[in-house]
């Protein structure tokens, strides 16, 4: 049976081929980071905010990326790909 989650207690999740990496704050909510990019970081009060949050906040760390020709890990490539196709189309 697994207990209720801790501060510090981490948690690693999958979604669309990209690692995010939970951990339950002290103060309450989740502070959440993408591994395969550790400038990428973000927070939420809950687990779905703070999804939601890192999503956005990695989509913009992508665009910056690709308009500054700086560096992106292979496996983030396909999604810097979408998201520079998407901002093109607006």
């Amino acid at each position: 049976m697994v207990g209720k989650l801790k501060p510090l207690d981490k948690i690693r999740v999958e979604k669309d081929g990209v690692e995010y990496e939970f951990e339950v704050a002290e103060e309450g909510g989740y502070i959440v980071s993408v591994p395969a990019y550790s400038s990428c970081v973000s927070q939420g009060e809950t687990f779905e905010e703070a999804l939601e949050n890192v999503e956005d906040a990695l989509w913009g760390c992508l665009a910056v990326a690709r308009e500054l020709n700086l560096p992106i890990p292979q496996t983030l490539r396909p999604l810097a790909e979408r998201a520079e196709k998407l901002l093109q189309s607006q």
